[in-house]
């Protein structure tokens, strides 16, 4: 039997009248509210390094560049577009393409851009 209950931790993201917000909801039930967040296996790690190099100034492909980076420093595999997913929110006024995922060439654009 397990020594604890199963727990999920969920990050929750959209757009309201004030912009992009992001919101972390943990197994314990706390909900708060973040500018960026790391969650999952090595998020103690990559949430440091969040915090050392995210900042509200970065464009967009900064952002992307960064989270990449930090994902290739706190994960034990090599990062590939097989084994990341990214998404992102932005408030750019059309609701359809606030919320999108990258795709496999985006990934690997961002990844290869790195090196």
């Amino acid at each position: 039997m397990p020594s604890r209950p199963f727990g999920v931790a969920i990050l929750i993201a959209g757009c309201d009248h004030h912009g992009p917000k992001l919101f972390n909801a943990d197994p314990a039930g706390s909900f708060t509210e973040w500018k960026a967040k790391a969650i999952g296996s090595g998020s103690e790690s990559a949430q440091t390094l969040l915090e050392e190099e995210f900042n509200e100034n970065l464009s967009l492909e900064q952002a992307k560049k960064i989270i990449v980076k930090i994902l290739r420093q706190v994960m034990e595999e090599a990062i590939t577009p097989n084994n990341v997913e990214i998404c992102y929110v932005t408030d750019d006024g059309n609701a359809k393409n606030r919320y999108h995922v990258m795709d496999a060439d985006e990934l690997s654009a961002v990844i290869g851009s790195l090196n």
